[in-house]
């Protein structure tokens, strides 16, 4: 183990990489690739998520701030 990293150390001082050779190559292509796909299929779930969400319930009249509690009872009573 420690020639290894002799040597290693002796010979990164001769060994020089060309930049202009040295690319991301398939596997960096295939990475990049997945990473959009699933980008993509995690936003597509998250905007079908915020449309139930979002504004299902429209309010035809001004709601009574001090009747709000029995508003909230009779939703519940509804749902079940």
């Amino acid at each position: 183990m420690n020639t290894l990293l002799v040597s290693a150390a002796a010979n990164a001082d001769t060994f020089t990489l060309d930049k202009n050779t040295v690319t991301p190559g398939v596997l960096g292509f295939l990475v990049v690739f997945a990473v959009g796909v699933a980008l993509y299929l995690l936003m597509r779930s998250m905007t079908g998520k915020l449309k139930t969400v979002r504004g299902e319930r429209t309010i035809e009249e001004p709601v009574d701030v001090a009747a709000a509690p029995a508003l909230v009872e009779d939703d519940a009573k509804k749902d079940s």
